[in-house]
C-alpha cells in the first residue's frame, strides 16, 4: 500500500489505479475473445488493450515511476501485432 508522504498525490494514485483496471479489463476481454471471436474482432480488442497499456505507461512516466520491463515487453508485442491479420 502507498504511504502518505510529501510526494503522495491521491488524485494521481486514483488515476493510476483506474488506468491499471482498464488494462486488466482489456486483458480479460481479449483472453475470452481468443476462441469466440473472428480475427477482425480480436484485432480491435488487441488495439484497445494496446491503448490501455500505453495510457497506463504514460501515466507512470508522468508520475516519475519506472516502467516495468514486462509492461514494456507487452506494449512492444501488441505494437508488433497491430498490422497483422
Amino acid at each position: 500500500m502507498l504511504e502518505v508522504g510529501p510526494e503522495f498525490d491521491p488524485g494521481r494514485h486514483q488515476r493510476l489505479s483506474s488506468l491499471l483496471q482498464d488494462v486488466l479489463t482489456a486483458r480479460r476481454v481479449l483472453e475470452r475473445a481468443r476462441h469466440d471471436k473472428r480475427l477482425a474482432e480480436q484485432q480491435q480488442l488487441r488495439k484497445e488493450l494496446l491503448d490501455a497499456l500505453e495510457a497506463y505507461a504514460a501515466a507512470l512516466a508522468l508520475a516519475g515511476a519506472p516502467l516495468p520491463p514486462r509492461l514494456r515487453a507487452e506494449i512492444d508485442l501488441y505494437r508488433g501485432l497491430g498490422g497483422r491479420g
